[in-house]
């Protein structure tokens, strides 16, 4: 999870609701957290044999994050809305990683309706653990997953995308 996690839209409690379900059936998850936020204020209300699982990194620099996408089984995005684009969708795609994120309008639009990412109910925690822990059973649907994903990425590169502006341009 990357984001103020304090912020209820961004859904860090919908993945935290999922975590005892996820960790019946995968017993050594951990669920890596990078964002600013109080996290002892937040982890005074987890479940206190949930909270070993949870890691707070706070927050990362723009090369911190690289390596983080690059290193997570999955990056989830529990948004409950409100997101006009989701480019830390994006940004965990470009980095690598295999997204799973709430079905909302701006992240199934990113994920084109799932091709490139798994997406869940979003607010429904029992479904997060669902495609989650489908997906990290299955080490070459998700390893083929975050590839195409990546390569995707490149659409949303900003050269790419200044080029791309600048072709339109020309051709009026």
């Amino acid at each position: 999870f990357m984001g103020r996690f304090n912020e209820p839209r961004k859904g860090l409690k919908v993945l935290i609701d999922a975590l005892p379900i996820i960790s019946r059936f995968m017993p050594n998850v951990r669920v890596l957290v990078a964002g600013p936020g109080d996290s002892e204020e937040f982890l005074k209300d987890i479940d206190p044999q949930l909270r070993s699982r949870i890691e707070f990194l706070g927050r990362l620099t723009e090369e911190e994050k690289a390596d983080f996408m690059s290193s997570v089984g999955a990056y989830v995005g529990p948004n409950t809305g409100g997101e006009s684009f989701g480019i830390i969708l994006a940004e965990a795609l470009a980095g690598g990683a295999a997204v799973v994120a709430s079905d909302i309008p701006a992240f199934a639009a990113v994920l084109q309706n799932g091709k490139f990412g798994r997406l869940f109910k979003s607010e429904d925690s029992t479904d997060l653990a669902k495609v989650i822990i489908d997906l990290l059973r299955d080490r070459d649907a998700r390893d083929q997953m975050a590839k195409l994903g990546q390569e995707y990425a490149q659409k949303f590169d900003w050269d790419r995308s200044e080029e791309h502006t600048s072709e339109l341009q020309s051709q009026r």
